[in-house]
Formats: structure tokens, C-alpha cells, sequence
């Protein structure tokens, strides 16, 4: 099957931080808080390349992040009625592999937040939760283009909005935060759709 290829390369305009769900298993007698402190770096998402450990940026999130701008753009495909770009979007993209940042995970820091101890915002007792946390980062990596009718200006549109308004990891602008906005540093379109009979 014949698909086009975006490479892409964006670099964080606002810090990225991750909550990857562990299993780190307690220590006995160790109550939550500690258990907090020391697995807080386990909510990274790493991944070895070229024999090192790495931070990477799953790529399920990258795709829906593209995915959740074609519907907040509520752009509409020209000549299909009222059809949005939504659909094409979720399953007419795909990420192959994680992308990579380069970071150390050794090297990252930690932010300390006042969460709720439940996870449900507004629901009571409020409690210090640490995560990690990336100021600066940027990567290159390819998305498929599966669907022929993406073009090159409507995938550089939407990542454009995934960008600025949605935005990728915890506490990003799609929930409400700051985080992980970020911007298109280069876009380099390999096009291998077939001509029209």
C-alpha cells in the first residue's frame, strides 16, 4: 500500500511533563507519600535507542493530539457536505515508532503539585504529587499518511493546532493546562499518492 510521509520536526514552546501509569511495587511499610518521592521518575515514558535510555513521546498521544485538532478545527472536507476532517484524521495517520527526545531520564527533574488525592478534580482532600518535568525538548519522526485526501496543507494545518491548542502530555492546554504546546520547526512531505484515472 502506497502512503505519503510527513517528517516532522516540532520544539516545545512550554514544558512537557509525563504521568505514565507504573506498577512500581511499595516497599514495605512505605506509605504513599514516599512511595511518591522515590517512583516519581517511573511516570516517564523511555525507551532504549542506540544502546542508550531515552525519553520518548508515545506515539498514540501525538496521534490523537493530531486527531483532536481535526475536531476542534471543525474544518469541513470540501466537496463531502458537513463531513469533518475527524475521522480521517483518527484513522488516516499513523506513528510507527515512539519519537525520541535525546533526554537522559536520569536527567530530568521533578515539579511538585497539589493534586487531589482521588484524581477527580474538586473532589476533596488535596495532596503533594510529584511528576516529571522538561522545560526545553524538540524531535524529528514520521507520520504515515494513509488516506490519500490528506494533503500536505491540511496535515500541516492540524498539527499547527495540535500544537498550539492541544497539546501533548499532563496538564496540557486540552485539559485545561500549559504544558506541551509546541511548534512545526520543519516539515518535509514525501508525496506518493497515485494520480486520478
Amino acid at each position: 500500500m502506497q502512503a505519503s510521509v510527513a517528517r516532522l520536526s516540532i520544539v516545545g514552546l512550554t514544558a512537557y511533563s509525563q504521568s505514565r501509569q507504573h506498577d512500581e511495587p511499595k516497599l514495605e511499610g512505605e506509605n504513599h507519600e514516599a512511595y511518591d518521592q522515590r517512583t516519581w521518575r517511573s511516570k516517564l515514558s523511555v525507551a532504549t535507542r542506540d544502546g542508550k535510555p531515552t525519553v520518548v513521546i508515545p506515539a498514540h498521544g501525538l496521534h490523537q493530539a493530531i486527531a483532536a485538532a481535526a475536531k476542534y478545527s471543525k474544518r469541513q472536507i470540501p466537496g463531502q457536505g458537513k463531513a469533518t476532517w475527524t475521522a480521517k484524521f483518527l484513522s488516516g495517520i499513523t506513528l510507527m515508532d515512539d519519537p525520541a527526545l535525546g533526554i537522559d531520564p536520569a536527567t530530568v527533574n521533578v515539579v511538585t503539585i497539589s493534586a487531589n488525592a482521588d484524581g477527580i478534580r474538586g473532589s476533596g482532600k488535596r495532596v503533594p504529587r510529584r511528576f516529571p518535568i522538561m522545560p526545553e525538548w524538540e524531535t524529528t519522526f514520521d507520520v504515515y499518511i494513509l488516506d490519500p485526501i490528506i494533503t500536505q496543507d491540511v496535515f500541516r494545518e492540524m498539527v499547527e493546532i495540535a500544537g498550539m491548542f492541544i497539546g501533548i502530555g499532563r496538564f496540557r492546554p486540552e485539559k485545561g493546562g500549559t504544558n506541551g504546546r509546541f511548534r512545526i520547526a520543519s516539515l518535509v512531505w514525501e508525496d506518493n499518492r497515485k494520480l486520478a484515472a
